[in-house]
């Protein structure tokens, strides 16, 4: 086994050190677009500084797979072109995007009334004299009219039943 030199171990260890420093300034360092190897052994044209310009997906800002050949992506994966078609067809269209929000719905709850008291005595003059004014104003619909005058004949043929009613 050959034995290195003083100055050699130091070189070697000077060496490891850099390339230690090397990589980890690069697994640090913000990922940048990843240059294809057919575009580093060229002089960059005009194409290839757009190609490299757009790194970044038009959706999600997520970094795109650039490639030496073909159509400039503008984004990382199909499901970001799909929400960007979507948005571009609502915005076209006039609507807006949609938004989900979760709240809290309260629903009342609602009492059922009390039945009705039936009037009594005194009470059936005011009844009866709403029912003419309905009538008078046009509250009242033509098609309920002829119940309306079933109901009021059963009442007149009740009055004249009763033995002291005046007539």
């Amino acid at each position: 086994m050959v034995r290195k030199s003083v100055r050699q171990q130091e070189a070697l260890r000077r060496a490891r050190e850099r390339q230690r420093a090397s990589e980890a300034a690069e697994t640090n360092a913000p990922e940048g677009p990843r240059v294809p190897e057919a575009m580093l052994n060229r002089r960059p044209t005009e194409t290839d500084r757009r190609r490299l310009a757009a790194a970044t997906c038009g959706w999600c800002d997520g970094p795109i797979e650039i490639k030496a050949r073909g159509r400039i992506p503008k984004w990382c994966s199909a499901a970001c072109r799909q929400r960007a078609w979507e948005q571009s067809r609502a915005a076209t269209s006039g609507r807006s995007a949609i938004q989900v929000v979760e709240r809290r719905v309260e629903v009342p709850v609602v009492m059922p009334t009390p039945p009705r008291a039936r009037p009594r005595h005194a009470e059936w003059v005011g009844v009866l004299d709403e029912l003419a004014s309905q009538l008078d104003t046009g509250d009242i619909y033509d098609r309920d009219l002829p119940e309306l005058t079933g109901a009021l004949n059963r009442v007149l043929d009740a009055f004249g039943r009763r033995p002291y009613a005046r007539r």
